[in-house]
């Protein structure tokens, strides 16, 4: 059975003649006959009672009616919705962002999607960009935004922020007027609180360590920044992460932010897409979107860093763990 006897069949059992049938589809009624006689020898059964003023339909007929009319009238429906781009409005779109863009531009971002798609979903995962990394290359995010990771043969880059890392104290250590931009060997003077080595965080700050032969005093390594920020706070350590992680306790007195003095803190976020999956223009809209909002949370000073002419930051290279 194929759509096309399908078609002829409704239009038959509709106009209740084969010749009638035959003038609306415009195809001669030997034609009808022999698609309706395969048909019924597929079914292996009869479909139609011929008599001398017509057709009329057999039990069986008028099952395969009711199935037929609703198939039909489906497939009519996905024809229209995707001439008419409407399924680009429905359905899900997968994201996966750091922390501290999570914590910044997630609920904005959710926001305007809601309104931009009510019949569709935005689905948010927050992890650190080791594992987002993994999570993308896997197929199991649309797009994700990630530190440190370069173009390579896995991944997809767009350049997003070069986002300013700084050194994060408990508020209560200073008077609000004595923040003030740190030297790198701080990092080695003091107890710090990091990340893993497996983080693009991570690797940025053992980047410029490295550089300046600096060893990092690190006596805990947390791969949760919540916690991070609990025990910074109780001023067992100081840490180092983006202003955005951190910018409510900044503002409530909690926790100090202070801005490196070297240059090479600062780590490229980018977005990244899979290159075996396609880029819906739902995605498209959400990554213009991510954009937008990145851009504006950056000039209101929650997000710290740089959001424009980043091309050339962004060198290729193998993508490693990031």
């Amino acid at each position: 059975m194929d759509l096309l006897e399908l078609r002829y069949f409704t239009e038959i059992a509709t106009a209740g003649s084969l010749s009638r049938a035959a003038a609306r589809l415009s195809v001669s009624q030997p034609t009808l006959s022999r698609q309706m006689g395969k048909l019924e020898a597929e079914m292996r059964t009869d479909l139609f009672y011929r008599h001398g003023r017509g057709v009329f339909l057999t039990d069986a007929g008028k099952r395969l009616l009711e199935v037929a009319i609703v198939t039909l009238r489906q497939l009519d429906d996905v024809r229209v919705e995707l001439q008419s781009h409407t399924l680009d409005e429905v359905g899900e779109v997968v994201i996966g962002t750091p922390p501290s863009i999570a914590a910044t531009v997630g609920a904005e971002l959710a926001t305007v999607f809601a309104a931009r798609y009510p019949h569709a979903h935005l689905r948010m995962r927050e992890s650190f960009s080791g594992v987002l990394l993994e999570w993308i290359e896997a197929g199991r995010l649309d797009l994700a935004v990630l530190y440190d990771a370069r173009r390579s043969s896995n991944i997809l880059t767009t350049p997003l922020l070069l986002e300013d890392l700084f050194l994060i104290e408990a508020g209560d250590l200073q008077p609000p007027e004595a923040a003030r931009s740190v030297e790198l060997i701080e990092l080695a003077n003091r107890p710090c609180l990091l990340t893993g080595p497996g983080n693009g965080l991570r690797r940025v700050v053992d980047a410029a360590c490295w550089s300046e032969r600096i060893q990092p005093n690190v006596t805990m390594e947390i791969d949760c920044v919540a916690a991070i920020k609990q025990l910074v706070e109780r001023g067992s350590a100081c840490t180092v992460l983006p202003f955005g992680a951190v910018h409510r306790e900044v503002q409530e007195g909690r926790l100090r932010a202070h801005p490196f003095q070297t240059p090479s803190m600062r780590a490229m976020l980018v977005i990244a897409t899979p290159p075996h999956r396609p880029v819906t223009p739902m995605i498209r809209c959400v990554i213009r979107m991510l954009q937008t909002e990145v851009q504006r949370f950056a000039g209101q000073g929650v997000l710290r860093g740089q959001t424009h002419n980043l091309s050339a930051w962004a060198r290729p290279a193998s993508c490693g763990q990031a």
